[in-house]
């Protein structure tokens, strides 16, 4: 049982003599069917002159962009003593024991000493996390 093979569509528009449409003239039209009317200025790429100087920090598209928004300052909670020298015995030790595995001038029970104090450190963090959560939402504010 066999099907009879139908020949591939031709393209809606031609284009040049090798059967390749335009892209800017295809853009074009779209951004025509879509309403969207370009920006009469184009910038050229800038001049050796033109990329030492400072750009202006007041530049209108981004005033555009951005509007009157400020980004509002973090509130981030103030570390506790425990968390940051959890943290320092993690890395640290990692890093030592890096530098005794890789250096012959560090002794090899620095190295121990580090992988110590970066499973102390590790396990010190992991305690600090709560059994259960008090959020009963998924996490997520707006």
């Amino acid at each position: 049982m066999s099907t009879p093979s139908t020949p591939a569509p031709e393209p809606e528009e031609a284009g040049d003599e090798g059967g390749r449409r335009d892209f800017d003239e295809e853009f074009a039209r779209i951004v025509d069917a879509e309403g969207i009317a370009p920006r009469p200025e184009i910038r050229s790429a800038p001049t050796p002159e033109s990329a030492d100087a400072p750009e202006d920090p007041e530049d209108p598209e981004d005033e555009v962009l951005l509007g009157d928004f400020e980004p509002p300052d973090p509130d981030l909670p103030q570390a506790s003593d425990y968390a940051v020298w959890s943290w320092t015995a993690l890395l640290g030790g990692v890093l030592l024991a890096l530098l005794a595995a890789v250096l012959d001038s560090i002794p090899t029970w620095a190295g121990a000493l580090g992988g110590i104090a970066a499973v102390g450190g590790l396990v010190a963090l992991i305690a600090r996390v709560p059994p259960d959560r008090s959020d009963p939402t998924d996490g997520a504010q707006v």
